[in-house]
């Protein structure tokens, strides 16, 4: 093998070495180029080996394929003489000097070898100050390995660029991309607005006209209130509608912590590289489908970016099954149980802790409904195994004010039932179906206005069903049915069957919504059989285009879920499981 390489390095030593003397001594030069007065004698056939440019330019019959005279725009002298000597001897012309013009050229000629060496070399070499510039030559010569490299350089290191005067310069749609981008590092969301105000200061006139639609993009929603209070200083900002929308919206952001997690927008997600992350978080859970139950008080967190499966501070006990849970601000809140009935838990994110607070339910209960309104935390029927046959499912509402720490009666549901969903709708609690006190099912849509503290019905199912589950997008709510069934609510009591989410028959699954899909895990399979397995797949349900897939991530165990909720989270807090997923 070794000789064998070297005969055959001998072969090309010797090949470049007569390619040589012909581009020297001009031999049997068939063709002219001139470029900048400079005229480089060639040899057709070389010249198509190595670049398709010229392969086209002499196979078409074009006047240079004739005249044999190429004149070049484009490339200048000196880069060409280099390319001639990597074609004819292989050398590599590459250099500090050279090589943004070299990657021109070799664009131009079509020759995709040296534009690689070109790009390689590029890349290793990108700085603060060169960065945007080899971006834009990558983007205009469709360099993919360039342009993937300084635009990673570019989100890296943004706070720096920043006081580069270059950055002044970017097009209207470059500094829409960097602001969208979930991979740009930055201080806070704060500095990127500062940033972008001062790009459009740098040239008002002409900029003023896009702020809208930049700030459409800014995620203002992670700001400081304060600094929303005072952003309208600018007059171009105060004049301008799709400004003052993302303003107040951001605003109503802080202004409704109970709603926080109700929206889709991924200006509403943290960035990749902050210190926060989005997680699915799952509660405890039974692992067997029937007694004796095997549960466990271990907390499970799935990052949306790394796909992975974490652990978060574990519960202080085990409430039991069919416990309810909501989330308020940023913070788990947990109530009932099949062991604690009355307990009122809450899981504060920024300490990674939980916290058994005092105050118990009034009457307790597990099977029920779970809902935070304003400042309030709201339980909603639900079964209480203490009482008598035929008045265990409950009709009571109680009220908890997260200020005072107390509970309070808060009026009844017109229907009393039991492994009820519910949604909040502006002031509005929304309960779906559910199993009532003689062991049927209802297909009533109950509400509960918690002004008023009155219930009516005023909708009904598809079918009369129980162990639904709902989640709110951006102001509509989502039901999904045990056999897979996606139903759409709004709040002016209109409901809509909008899929059938494929091969899901199961209860007792977790579900939440994020970025405009609904995320379904776990459960229990439904079947007439003896054998009712537990699943550990993780589905999504695209409620845009009504499609849903299966995920190729899973959750650690089948389970059934009592309650599983969407939060934010400090990275240091996640523990990773012994096991990745995806």
């Amino acid at each position: 093998m070794h000789a064998a390489t070297s005969w055959r390095q001998q072969y090309f030593d010797t090949l470049t070495l007569g390619l040589g003397r012909l581009l020297s001594d001009e031999k049997h030069a068939d063709v002219e180029v001139i470029i900048d007065k400079k005229t480089f004698k060639c040899h057709k056939a070389i010249l198509i080996a190595m670049s398709p440019y010229f392969d086209a330019m002499f196979s078409s019959g074009m006047r240079e394929s004739v005249s044999g005279v190429v004149k070049m725009e484009g490339i200048e002298s000196d880069v060409f003489s280099s390319i001639l000597m990597y074609i004819y001897q292989g050398y590599d012309v590459v250099q500090e000097s050279n090589a943004e013009n070299m990657l021109k050229a070799a664009s131009i000629l079509q020759m995709e070898i040296l534009q690689k060496r070109c790009e390689d070399f590029l890349s290793k070499k990108i700085s603060v100050d060169n960065c945007l510039l080899r971006w834009r030559v990558a983007s205009a010569h469709d360099c993919k390995n360039l342009r993937k490299a300084a635009w990673a350089f570019i989100l890296e290191h943004f706070e720096e660029l920043t006081s580069n005067e270059e950055i002044q310069n970017l097009e209207p749609e470059e500094i829409m991309a960097l602001v969208k981008d979930d991979d740009l590092k930055c201080p806070s969301e704060e500095f990127v607005c500062e940033a972008v105000l001062r790009w459009v200061e740098h040239d008002e006139a002409k900029r003023a006209n896009f702020v809208g639609d930049i700030f459409t993009y800014l995620r203002l929603p992670l700001a400081q209130p304060e600094y929303l209070i005072n952003i309208k200083k600018s007059d171009f900002v105060r004049r301008n509608e799709q400004c003052i929308q993302a303003i107040d919206s951001a605003k109503n952001f802080h202004l409704l912590p109970a709603r926080r997690h109700d929206y889709s927008s991924p200006i509403m997600c943290h960035r990749n590289p902050s210190d926060m992350e989005d997680v699915l978080v799952v509660l405890s859970g039974g692992e067997t489908p029937r007694p004796p139950y095997v549960r466990s008080t271990n907390v499970l967190a799935y990052s949306f970016s790394s796909r992975l499966w974490y652990h978060l501070a574990v519960l202080p006990f085990d409430p039991g099954i069919e416990f309810a849970s909501c989330v308020f601000d940023n913070d788990i809140f947990v109530t009932g149980g099949g062991l604690w009935q009355s307990a009122l838990l809450r899981y504060h994110s920024k300490k990674n802790k939980w916290t058994h607070l005092s105050a118990k339910l009034h009457r307790g209960r597990r099977r029920h409904a779970m809902v935070s309104v304003g400042n309030k935390l709201y339980v909603l029927g639900g079964y209480n195994s203490e009482l008598g046959e035929g008045e265990r499912v409950q009709k009571t509402v109680e009220e908890y004010d997260i200020d005072s720490g107390d509970w309070e009666d808060a009026g009844e549901l017109q229907i009393a039932v039991s492994s009820v969903s519910a949604a909040v709708l502006g002031e509005k609690i929304f309960l779906f179906g559910g199993e009532k006190n003689d062991k049927t099912d209802t297909a009533s849509i109950q509400c509960y206005d918690t002004r008023t503290r009155k219930t009516s019905i005023v909708a009904q199912l598809p079918i009369a069903c129980k162990l639904s589950r709902a989640v709110v997008s951006d102001g509509i709510a989502y039901v999904v049915l045990f056999d897979g069934k996606v139903i759409r609510f709004f709040d002016d009591n209109i409901i809509e069957n909008i899929g059938v989410i494929k091969t899901f028959e199961r209860v007792h699954f977790g579900l939440i919504h994020r970025q405009g899909s609904l995320v379904l895990l776990g459960g229990q399979e439904v079947n007439d059989g003896p054998n009712r397995p537990l699943c550990d797949a993780m589905m999504k349900f695209d409620i845009r285009n009504r499609t849903s897939l299966n995920m190729s991530d899973r959750i650690p165990s089948a389970r059934l879920l009592d309650s599983c909720a969407k939060i934010t989270i400090d990275k240091r807090f996640l523990v990773e499981e012994d096991a990745t997923y995806g």
